[in-house]
């Protein structure tokens, strides 16, 4: 009898059109359900980012070192022959002048910092895996946090997602390939990444001729962080029989 009384308030409340993220087909007979779109969204968000004071990227770099120390991950190349250890300064200016494209060499007009102390910076501690590493200490701290959790859309299950993302290259390197698609007469590097509730868990680069689902299982097993996805999500992309196979 509860049942009963709870299907007819469904269906009630589906014919007044009170349920706005289920749609039904007539035709097809199928409910369909989307994500309902939300009522003035731009306001709410504005309204509570104002009340979020501006900061600096050096102040969040700062912040967020002080939380979990990643800068201390990037390791020097030759500790034998690096004369000292770098300062936290120099290795957030060649972070971030890499990030933003600019060039450690547009970073020393901009700062106060030496061409070849930025240079140096470079060479010495900012690789691929001092860099992984640095990133999978902030990645568990921010797990270990309350909010973490409820990023989440699914209580029983940890979806993680992979895709790639098209960049183009001014210079030649190994990895570039022409593709008319994305990068017109130019060369690109596709950046795949494995995400899991707003938190880049892997990344690296591959060429935009290969195929992103012969990637799938290497992102997802190369992940050292101590966030664990239970599922893999992604494009048509992702799909094949070997990762249906072995992540099912």
């Amino acid at each position: 009898a509860e049942l009963r009384a709870q299907w007819v308030a469904f269906n009630r409340e589906l014919k007044q059109g009170k349920l706005t993220h289920l749609e039904y087909d007539k035709d097809t007979q199928r409910l369909t359900w989307r994500k309902p779109k939300g009522e003035n969204q731009k306001a709410r968000e504005q309204a509570l980012y104002e009340q979020l004071p501006y900061c600096d990227v050096a102040d969040v770099f700062r912040f967020v070192n002080g939380q979990c120390q990643f800068l201390s991950a990037l390791t020097p190349l030759q500790p034998r022959y690096a004369k000292k250890v770098a300062d936290a300064d120099s290795l957030m200016a060649v972070i971030i002048a890499q990030a933003m494209n600019h060039g450690n060499q547009v970073m020393a007009r901009t700062s106060d910092i030496p061409y070849h102390v930025l240079e140096s910076t470079y060479q010495q501690y900012l690789r691929q895996a001092t860099l992984h590493v640095a990133n999978d200490c902030i990645s568990n701290a921010i797990a270990a946090l309350p909010i973490f959790p409820h990023y989440s859309f699914d209580l029983d299950s940890l979806y993680g997602a992979v895709d790639g993302q098209k960049f183009g290259v001014e210079r030649p390197t190994v990895k570039a390939r022409y593709s008319r698609k994305y990068f017109g007469r130019g060369k690109g590097v596709v950046a795949y990444t494995l995400l899991c509730n707003h938190v880049p868990l892997n990344g690296y680069l591959i060429g935009a001729h290969e195929y992103e689902a012969h990637h799938v299982f290497d992102i997802w097993y190369r992940n050292t962080s101590d966030i664990v996805p239970s599922a893999i999500t992604g494009d048509m992309h992702s799909i094949n029989k070997a990762n249906f196979a072995i992540l099912h």
